[in-house]
């Protein structure tokens, strides 16, 4: 099946992989040109760089043979904006969108958008089955332990505390998910600062586990 996923950060890392381990074919649009280049790197698939609210750049992309499209960038509008003229345009029938804003996701289905992921409803689970005083809490596994997700506390020696997420050095594989801070759980953006005591949800491969505990638990 070919499938085209667009934007996502990290989050195409993981989902492409599995996918392409499924027999699938995936292109990946992403505009920010150096995760376009990292990408290309670790994904046997075809990466496109550029905005996917263009026609031009779908078209670029194959959506006129694609029979999925993906899409998971951080901004709403976008998201819905991307999926409608797959539909309308590029005949897609089965487009998927991620949804930040709970708010919105009345309008993803009044449009007509057939698969919607709200990333909010899915955190509120985690934290909800996570009820831990403990400095890192095992979530779940999925794929037959393939993949992880888990919380670390941050540590106010780790070398995360008082910085934003894009100023940590982590492997492309590792994904930020979420982070609980007083009881709350916000969507983190590069921007974000991650502070001492924060709950940092995250998604990696279980030999990274390891890493991912040390920049943000300390040693």
């Amino acid at each position: 099946m070919d499938i085209i996923l667009v934007g996502g950060g990290k989050l195409i890392y993981h989902l492409a992989k599995k996918l392409i381990s499924k027999g699938h074919f995936i292109t990946i649009i992403n505009k920010d040109r150096k995760l376009a280049e990292d990408l290309s790197k670790e994904i046997n698939g075809t990466i496109v760089c550029g905005d996917a609210t263009e026609s031009e750049v779908l078209d670029d992309a194959g959506a006129h043979k694609a029979e999925v499209l993906v899409a998971l960038t951080q901004k709403d509008h976008n998201n819905l904006f991307i999926c409608k003229m797959a539909k309308d345009y590029f005949a897609i029938n089965r487009t998927t969108a991620l949804v930040n804003n709970p708010d919105n996701e009345h309008l993803f289905n009044e449009l007509g958008i057939s698969g919607i992921f709200n990333i909010t409803d899915l955190f509120s689970s985690l934290i909800e089955q996570s009820i831990s005083t403990d400095d890192i809490t095992n979530l779940t596994m999925i794929e037959d332990g393939k993949l992880s997700i888990f919380a670390v506390e941050v540590d106010p020696n780790s070398m995360a505390a008082g910085k934003e997420i894009k100023e940590i050095d982590l492997p492309l594989s590792i994904v930020l998910g979420g982070i609980i801070r007083n009881g709350k759980m916000m969507i983190p953006r590069g921007g974000s600062t991650i502070e001492a005591g924060d709950k940092v949800v995250i998604i990696s491969l279980p030999k990274e586990q390891a890493e991912a505990i040390k920049v943000f638990g300390g040693e």
